[in-house]
Order: structure tokens, then sequence, then C-alpha cells
């Protein structure tokens, strides 16, 4: 029996971290000794058309993954436009508008038809839960699926649909312990049909900072963003509040941004003096770019995990995040391996205390790497799913404990 990890896009280079996540859970359980399979439309990115095919349908081999690629559905934009602007204006949908939605997204229906002819030989984890490659693949064969949702409080989280989905499928998989949590009480699933399978980080090389800062010219101390720069992510407050900083300290202090990001976004960083917009990098130079920074500032109150998080302590780097999101919060203050902020006054203050601190960022730095390696590593992911799945029905031949 093969495992197939579902995910709306994939490619070696792809930004987004469920796309990243599902790569190194597909790669884990490879590694485990089982026939895995990477299940993905040939859309590009979250940035790309979502109806519109960038790669050719078929089978590729990225690096150790086999990828199998299906057409994307087209999609009436319009009437998702309209229903998000519903969802915006604190309206509340229907349940037949709820699932209209999510067949507005990212969806293939020569992969549903794949999941529907080869249900007898895989088992199927679907990353993340928003998207109708999710909703729509899982509803096929729930008797096969898990979810692996990567939720967190936004709107579509509270859906009914996305509720009643949850309560037919085989499983689920929570990247951590508040994740789990919030889901169980906004949809009232029983925590017996679910597991804290957390998830893995690591860093396959030795950061260069003096390269990084070298080959951008970099000379000032700063502090960096890695990841997508929009809206979702609160990456507009977090411009605001380091211009402020930038103001109120009249110093040198940087603000660098590592990624895409959508076009406003970027005219407000090309705005803002203080602000380097550096784009997208490989891996290599993310992590000397990350070394090389004061702190990995995380603004965004919506995560399930946050895996630069976790690169961010493997460069022994610490980092700042959000007071109100739970997830990163709680990584914080299990790790001591970083601080966070719930308003402008705050986030000064804690920025102002790493710039003053360098034995503090090296503390922090140590213990942020400690939880990690402790905690997850892809090696113990993969233990965890398939002795849930094992738990299940689904006895793996190849894996043996």
């Amino acid at each position: 029996m093969k495992i197939a990890v579902i995910t709306p896009w994939f490619s070696d280079s792809i930004s987004g971290g469920a796309e990243r996540f599902a790569g190194g859970i597909a790669k884990s359980l490879q590694d485990a000794g089982n026939e895995v399979e990477i299940l993905t439309t040939c859309g590009k990115d979250s940035f790309w058309p979502w109806d519109k095919d960038f790669y050719k349908e078929g089978k590729y081999q990225i690096e150790d993954y086999t990828i199998r690629r299906f057409s994307l559905r087209s999609r009436n934009k319009q009437l998702y436009d309209e229903l998000m602007g519903k969802l915006i204006s604190n309206k509340e949908l229907t349940y037949i508008e709820e699932m209209q939605l999510l067949l507005e997204t990212v969806n293939s229906d020569s992969l549903n038809q794949f999941i529907a002819e080869n249900a007898a030989n895989y088992v199927f984890l679907f990353i993340p839960y928003l998207y109708g490659t999710t909703y729509w693949g899982s509803k096929l064969v729930p008797e096969r699926s898990f979810i692996i949702p990567c939720m967190h409080d936004e709107d579509m989280a509270y859906f009914k649909v996305i509720g009643d989905m949850f309560k037919r499928t085989a499983g689920i998989m929570f990247n951590t312990i508040e994740e789990q949590q919030f889901t169980a009480k906004i949809h009232n699933i029983s925590i017996n049909d679910t597991i804290v399978s957390g998830g893995g980080v690591e860093v396959n090389f030795a950061p260069n900072p003096g390269a990084f800062k070298k080959k951008y010219g970099i000379s000032d101390d700063y502090f960096i963003y890695v990841g997508r720069q929009v809206t979702g992510k609160n990456v507009p407050q977090l411009i605001e509040f380091f211009n402020n900083f930038s103001q109120k300290n009249k110093g040198t202090t940087k603000l660098l941004f590592v990624g895409q990001g959508e076009d406003q976004i970027i005219e407000m960083i090309k705005s803002s003096p203080n602000i380097v917009q550096i784009g997208e990098l490989n891996d290599q130079e993310k992590y000397d770019a990350i070394a090389g920074s004061l702190a990995l500032i995380q603004p965004s109150l919506m995560e399930s995990f946050s895996i630069v998080i976790m690169e961010s302590w493997l460069c022994d780097t610490p980092v700042i995040v959000h007071e109100l999101c739970e997830v990163t919060k709680g990584h914080c203050e299990r790790s001591k391996g970083g601080l966070y902020y719930k308003d402008m006054e705050s986030f000064n203050k804690v920025l102002n205390k790493y710039i003053d601190s360098p034995d503090l960022l090296t503390e922090m730095g140590k213990h942020g790497r400690e939880y990690v390696e402790h905690y997850y590593t892809w090696a113990k992911t993969a233990e965890r799913i398939l002795a849930f799945l094992k738990s299940k029905g689904f006895v793996m031949e190849e894996f043996s404990e």
C-alpha cells in the first residue's frame, strides 16, 4: 500500500509553508521505508491563477519525490470573490455557499478521478484543509483519508462543511496541541480520532551570514521576515510597526523581507527607508540571511506550526512573534527561544531589548535549537504518523517499529 500526500501546489522552490510541509512529510515517510507519492495540481503556486496550468500533466521526479500532477479545473472567480466578500463583511454563508466557495478554490477533476479509481492502493494524507483538493478529494474516500489541516483562527475554519469533513474522515493529524484544541473546540471533534503528529524541520546547510551580507551589501544590523508577504500574514502591520520603530529610534537597524509578496505590500516596503525587499533566495542563502539577523519576526496571527520559526532556531537565531497567535506564542514559551509583542509599544520594547542584549540573543537561539532537536525531527514525525495509521488499521508492510 502506498501513501499519497495531496497538496494544491508543489515544486522544489515553493515558499508556502503548507506545501513545503507536505514535501517534508512525504520525504520523512519515504525515509522510514514507505512508498510515497505526492499528488498535486499543475498549478505553480498560490500566486499563480488557480485555474491555469503551469506544468504539464504527468508523473515527475523532483529530487527524492515522485510527483503526479493533474490539470486544474476551471473556476468561477467572480462567484468566489462574491462569497469571500460576504465573509469579509462578516456575513454568514449558507451550507451550500460554503461548498460552492470550496468548489471555486483549487480543484482538479482528473486528480479526483485518480483518487476514486486507485483508492484501494493508497492511504491519503490531505494538506491543508481550506482548498478544494482536500475537501472534495477526501469526500471520495473518507475511510482512507486523513487530514493534516494546518488550522488556525480564520473565517473558513468555522465552516460547517469543514467540521463535517473532519468528522467523516478516518483521522486528523495536527501540528501542535494548540491547533488540536482549537479545532476540537469549534467542531466538537473527538480527540480519539486525532493525533498531534507535529512536524519535522532540518537545516542541511552550515549557515554563512558573512557570505549573505557581502553578496547583498548588508552592513547594518537587521531583523528578518521570511515567507509570503501578504495581508493574511499580518505583514502590513509589521511594516507599520517597524516604520514607527525606525522613526522613534533614529537608528540604522534594518528589516529584511525574503520571499514573494502582493504588489501593494511590495510598494509599502519600497517606500519604507529602513526596510529592504530581498526577494526569493535558495535554501543556503535563506539560512545565511536568518543566521546573520538579530532575530526572525513572525507577525502572523494564523499559524498552525510555522516552519520558518523552527528553521530560525536551527540557525541559532531567536524569534519574535505576535502575542495573539497561540501557536507561535506557545512555541516561544515552551522553548524560551523567543519573545512576543501585542502592540506598537511592546514591539518597540522587544526590538530594543534584542538590539541591546547580544548575550540574550545567543542564549535564546540556543534554547530554540534544543527545542527543535528534541521535539521536531522528521524521524519522530514519521514515527507518530505511521503509528496513528496503524491504530486506524492501515499497516504499512515496509514499516517496522
